[in-house]
């Protein structure tokens, strides 16, 4: 893994925590649910990428 996937998943990562953190501020449970939305979406990527033999 280069020096920019780890910065490009680190940035991803702390947007991801940045919002779910942000909606969990206006309604604890909108929180869980943009969680729970960032979840599929990266399993949904994840496989679309192993599928393709990209991971």
């Amino acid at each position: 893994m280069t020096t920019t996937d780890l910065a490009t998943m680190a940035v991803g990562l702390l947007g991801a925590g940045a919002v779910t953190t942000g909606a969990a501020l206006l309604h604890p449970s909108a929180g869980w649910i943009v969680g729970g939305v960032f979840g599929l979406a990266w399993s949904y990527l994840t496989a679309r990428a192993a599928a393709r033999g990209a991971a």
